[in-house]
């Protein structure tokens, strides 16, 4: 018996002494070089990036967070600064399969072109699939929320009006709204499109029932459709299942605008419960630094990227 016991203890502590050290070995922080110009340093298991590391792919790309089995997987943070268009994008959040998958946020901005965008939420392969987004294009501004079942989306033309959405919803004049609400077990949308006019593109004004379309966009399928674009008459059109059943030009009389100004103040309301994280993503954007991204490395984001393994 105590032959059997004292076996079985020396097995054990074998099985210990080995997984130590293979636990120790993978945590090691090693230097790797997988091709030119891509670089890693951090933890490996069998020559391939595993725990917790960063790799380098030249001066313009770098990710720092956890790997396994070669592939970005669990948490990390992935900038990329696009020399050719001067765009820096910024990722930080869950991955799997080497792809941005589960909770996270991502950043894209470029000053020259006075462009920043947030979306936080959730990511598929790489795709924002559900949750919040903001976008700045010189002045104007765009909010999304999506879940799968809801999409909202409305823009204003200034940080003014931005600024005080969430106290004066009232006093803000909104160029666009759309909003739209899945109907239960159908893929169809119930909802509104309301647009007022921004230079070339007109305005115009629909309801009913929608469908997504090519990449994804709503597309009418039952109700009215109607859009002016300048000149005597507007176009009102009717659908039905998806066909245009009739269509005619209306004279303006002056109360196209007017009329679909008081559509969308009518239809306000259906922003009180994203305008609280509108506030919030809008603050990030208004503090986004000027950064020179990762082409001078003596003062870049990537020069002194965040992890490190010392």
């Amino acid at each position: 018996m105590c032959k059997k016991y004292l076996s079985f203890m020396t097995v054990a502590l074998l099985f210990l002494l080995f997984a130590h050290e293979e636990i120790r070995a993978s945590s090691q922080k090693m230097n790797l070089t997988i091709s030119n110009g891509v670089t890693y340093y951090g933890e490996l298991k069998n020559n391939k990036p595993h725990g917790k590391g960063t790799m380098r792919w030249g001066p313009n790309k770098v990710y720092s967070g956890d790997w396994y089995n070669g592939q970005r997987s669990g948490f990390g943070k992935y900038i990329s600064d696009r020399v050719s268009d001067h765009t820096i994008i910024v990722y930080e959040g869950e991955w799997k399969n080497d792809r941005p998958n589960g909770s996270g946020i991502r950043k894209e901005s470029n000053p020259e072109l006075e462009f920043y965008s947030i979306s936080k939420g959730l990511f598929q392969d790489d795709a924002f699939t559900s949750g919040h987004s903001i976008v700045q294009s010189i002045g104007e501004i765009w909010f999304e929320y999506q879940n799968g079942n809801t999409y909202l989306e409305f823009s204003v033309m200034d940080n003014e009006d931005a600024a005080v959405m969430h106290s004066e919803l009232a006093d803000v004049t909104i160029e666009i709204l759309k909003y739209y609400k899945r109907i239960k077990s159908t893929p169809d949308f119930k909802g509104f499109e309301y647009a007022r006019s921004v230079e070339d593109f007109g305005s115009s004004s629909s309801e009913g029932i929608y469908r997504p379309g090519d990449y994804d966009l709503m597309e009418i399928y039952t109700g009215v459709h109607q859009y002016y674009a300048g000149g005597k008459y507007y176009r009102a059109e009717n659908y039905k299942s998806g066909k245009l059943l009739s269509a005619k030009d209306i004279l303006e009389k002056g109360q196209f605008d007017g009329s679909l100004q008081k559509k969308i103040k009518d239809h306000k309301h259906v922003l009180l419960p994203y305008l609280s994280e509108f506030s919030t993503l809008l603050k990030e954007i208004e503090n986004v630094p000027e950064s020179t991204g990762c082409r001078n490395t003596s003062t870049s984001i990537c020069g002194s990227f965040p992890i490190k393994f010392e």
